[in-house]
C-alpha cells in the first residue's frame, strides 16, 4: 500500500472526536458535534446580554457575541467563565454583579454593573436568568480541533487601512488634523473635508468633525463608544470609500514636500517609459511585497499610467497608479 493511499485511511480517524474532545474512531458527524451543541437557552441568555456586551466582544480572542457558536465554545465551554452548575463559581455571574475576581471587576465597564441595568430597567435579562440558566447546564465539551470552516482570509480593518496608507504613502496624522479642545477635552479638528480626513471615533484625541468618523465607518470600522459593530466583508460601501480615499491620499502623498515615500532620493518621476516602469516595479514591491515581471509591468503601464497621462501633466497617471496598488486584493487582503 503507497503511502497516499494510507493517508487517505488514517485521515477520518485523525479528524474524528470522541467523549472528550480528543481522537477517536472514525465518525461521519460533522466538525460541530464534536462539542456540546448550544441550546435554545443559552441562545436566549446570549441574545439578552447582547446588546449590553457586543460592543466590545464581537470579534477576536474574546469575540463571545459573535455568533452563536462563537457564544458557545468561548464562553459557555469555558469552565473559567461559566461553571456549570455553579453559578457561584462561574466568573460571569460575579462580573455581571459587579465583584470580578480578575482584571475588570464588572461587565459592561463603565457606572453600572449589570444587575444595577437590569434594576433601571435598561437590561431586560435578569442575572436570576442568567444563574438559572447556569444551573441547568450539564457539563460543556469544547471542541479542540480548528474549524474547517472558518475563513482562511480576511480583509483589512479599517484602522489597518489607515496606519498602512500612513506609512506607505508617507502621511502623517498632522497632514490631516490640527489640535484643538471642546470643553476642554482634546480633539482633532481636520483642516478640511477635500483632503479627506480620516479618524476612528474612539480614537484619541477623538474627531471633532463627524464625517471623519464616517469614513472611518465606511472602512468598516467600529466603535466601543457608539456601540458599532465592525464589518470585515468587502461591501460596496468599503469598495467605493477605498476608492475616494485612496485617490486623495495618494495625490497628497505626491504633492507633499520632502516625500520620500513613494520617490526616494535618486528615483525620478518624469512621463518616460523607462522612469516610469521602474517606478511601478519599485510601488509593486512596496504596497504588495511582490515584484511584478516585466509583463505585468508593461500591463499597468498600457492600462493605468499612459490612459490617465497628458503631455503636460502625469499627476493624474501617478495617483491612478498609486490608488491601484492600494485597491489590488493582495493589498486588501491577508
Amino acid at each position: 500500500m503507497n503511502r497516499f493511499a494510507l493517508l487517505l485511511l488514517v485521515l477520518p480517524v485523525s479528524l474524528a472526536c470522541g467523549r472528550d474532545g480528543t481522537t477517536a474512531v472514525p465518525s461521519s458527524q460533522s466538525q460541530k458535534a464534536c462539542g456540546t451543541p448550544a441550546s435554545s437557552e443559552t441562545v436566549r441568555i446570549m441574545q439578552g446580554l447582547q446588546p449590553h456586551c457586543e460592543g466590545c466582544h464581537a470579534q477576536g480572542a474574546r469575540g463571545y457575541f459573535a455568533s452563536v457558536d462563537a457564544f458557545q465554545s468561548l464562553m459557555v465551554s469555558d469552565p473559567r467563565l461559566v461553571k456549570a452548575g455553579s453559578p457561584e463559581e462561574s466568573e460571569l455571574i460575579r462580573l455581571l454583579e459587579g465583584r470580578g475576581s480578575a482584571a475588570f471587576k464588572q461587565m459592561p465597564i463603565g457606572e453600572k454593573s449589570y444587575a444595577q441595568l437590569v434594576s433601571d430597567g435598561t437590561a431586560k435579562l435578569s442575572v436570576a436568568d442568567v444563574r438559572a440558566w447556569i444551573q441547568s447546564l450539564s457539563t460543556q465539551q469544547r471542541d479542540a480541533r480548528p474549524d474547517p470552516e472558518a475563513p482562511r482570509i480576511t480583509r483589512m480593518s479599517a484602522t489597518q487601512v489607515q496606519r498602512a496608507l500612513y506609512q506607505q504613502l508617507g502621511l502623517t496624522h498632522d497632514d490631516f488634523f490640527s489640535s484643538a479642545t471642546e470643553f476642554g477635552i482634546p480633539m482633532a479638528e481636520s483642516y478640511e473635508d477635500e483632503r479627506y480626513p480620516m479618524q476612528p471615533p474612539d480614537a484619541v484625541p477623538a474627531p471633532r468633525q463627524h464625517t471623519t468618523g464616517e469614513r472611518f465607518y465606511g472602512l468598516g470600522g467600529g466603535s466601543v463608544f457608539n456601540q458599532s459593530t465592525p464589518d470585515r466583508t468587502a461591501s460596496p460601501t468599503f469598495a467605493l470609500t477605498l476608492t475616494q480615499v485612496s485617490q486623495r491620499w495618494c495625490r497628497l502623498a505626491l504633492a507633499k514636500t520632502g516625500n520620500t515615500a513613494l520617490f526616494p532620493a535618486g528615483s525620478k518621476r518624469t512621463a518616460d517609459a523607462v522612469d516610469v516602469k521602474a517606478t511601478l516595479r519599485r510601488w509593486s514591491l512596496r504596497f504588495l511585497g511582490e515584484r511584478f515581471t516585466d509583463a505585468q509591468v508593461d500591463a499597468l503601464y498600457a492600462d493605468v499610467f499612459v490612459p490617465l497621462s497628458t503631455p503636460t501633466d502625469t499627476e493624474p497617471a501617478y495617483v491612478g497608479v498609486c490608488s491601484y496598488f492600494i485597491r489590488h486584493p493582495h493589498w486588501i487582503f491577508y
